[in-house]
């Protein structure tokens, strides 16, 4: 009879069209791999080189290290020389390297500042992300240390970014609800999670409405959440629809992938439509009456296109700048590159169909703002539709819900992974 054999080690193994190795064993007591190899980063299209350590792979615990802060993915291929089933690969993991200064110290600073007015400026004190989260939102009172005697300030640019290193972060992006009328109810803003490393003094903004004007649309459908890397769009999430008034309840808005969702009722608002990773096209598009429109791509602004600066294109180190060129002097000099824009279009965030039912003066039904927007309603007795959300494929997306934020303001949460 025969004996059964132990099983092999797990394989190690590199591409060499696009690593090269460094050095190996394979038989020593630990066996290892060491491999380095350039990339093109999430952030910014950046050229690194990255130095990884694959060892213990013929123990029970694999151990992988790296020399820079980011985020990988490792798994492992188990054989056995008997084994009707060997190979077997193990699902992929994410592998997060994270610094020394992490364990006890991870600074984000942020700057609040207006496309339309270089006086408009504030900024946080920095928040270490170690002892916890920096919350964001169009209600300033619901930041970690609220500008006294401020409310609500829909257009602001959050401005946000690491002042010693790169710090890879878990974000949780919501856009903000459509209004219910008469007991009726707006549809849930979109929401996603993701993960993204925050390259040291690069522009981080976050564009966060809120379910009033001018964020919101005629008829109160919800405000968009989106989140760019200097002046290209990463992420966007959808409003939800206002309701009707005398019935008819708002679509919900989707994250990034997920359609809007139709309102209720005769005459009802249609949802956003679905956009796919890296498919959203690069023109924006205003509402046309009822029918929503359309993000665009990266900011195309007003001031830099006089200069010869394309939209997705980098400004090198400057400060911030609002539509005119206007220096924010206040703020910080970084590698920027989103471009303010003008109250004409307010960068196209502002897409969501624009309801024509009024009663007593008051319109109803809107449609949300996001990636698409959706339509408002034709009818007293319907809800408009909610947006679609989006997203280039950048970050690592964790999660993507139609709704999810009952709230009338949209919200970012940054926090560790």
């Amino acid at each position: 009879m025969a004996q059964a054999t132990g099983g092999s080690g797990g394989q190690s193994a590199y591409n060499n069209q696009v690593a090269t190795l460094i050095s190996s064993a394979t038989d020593a007591v630990d066996p290892f791999i060491e491999v380095s190899y350039t990339s093109t980063s999430q952030s910014g299209n950046v050229q690194v080189t990255t130095n990884t350590v694959i060892s213990g792979a013929n123990t029970p615990t694999l151990t992988v290290k790296s020399n820079r802060v980011g985020i990988q993915t490792v798994n492992c291929t188990l054989t056995h020389p008997v084994s009707p089933n060997s190979p077997l690969t193990t699902s992929t993991a994410n592998f997060e390297a994270i610094s020394a200064v992490n364990l006890s110290r991870s600074i984000i600073s942020c700057e609040t500042c207006l496309d339309t007015n270089p006086n408009n400026f504030y900024a946080l004190p920095n928040q270490n992300l170690f002892l916890g989260p920096l919350q964001l939102s169009s209600t300033l009172g619901l930041l970690n240390n609220p500008i006294p005697g401020v409310d609500v300030v829909p257009e602001l640019a959050f401005v946000v970014y690491s002042p010693e290193e790169n710090i890879s972060v878990k974000i949780t992006l919501s856009a903000s609800a459509g209004q219910g009328f008469n007991g009726n109810t707006g549809g849930e803003g979109g929401r996603c999670i993701f993960t993204h490393t925050l390259q040291k003094n690069v522009e981080y903004v976050f564009k966060l409405g809120a379910t009033v004007e001018p964020t919101s649309s005629i008829g109160r459908g919800g405000a968009g959440a989106y989140f760019y890397e200097k002046g290209r769009l990463l992420v966007a999430c959808g409003g939800g629809g206002a309701s009707g008034n005398s019935g008819g309840n708002g679509g919900a808005g989707g994250g990034p992938g997920v359609v809007g969702e139709n309102g209720t009722g005769l005459g009802a608002g249609r949802g956003g439509i679905r956009v796919n990773a890296e498919q959203l096209t690069a023109a924006g598009l205003l509402p046309s009456g009822i029918n929503g429109g359309k993000i665009e791509f990266c900011t195309t602004g007003s001031y830099w296109g006089t200069q010869g600066i394309s939209p997705c294109s980098d400004v090198g180190q400057q400060k911030f700048r609002t539509i005119t060129g206007d220096i924010v002097s206040s703020s910080t000099t970084l590698q920027r590159g989103y471009k303010s824009a003008p109250i004409t279009n307010y960068g196209f965030r502002h897409n969501g169909g624009n309801s024509a039912i009024s009663i007593n003066g008051k319109f109803v039904g809107g449609g949300g703002a996001g990636a698409y927007g959706g339509n408002a309603t034709t009818s007293v007795s319907a809800g408009g539709g909610g947006a679609s959300g989006y997203t280039s494929g950048n970050v690592n997306i964790l999660s993507s819900t139609r709704g999810g934020n009952a709230s009338n303001l949209a919200t970012a949460t940054i926090e560790l992974i």
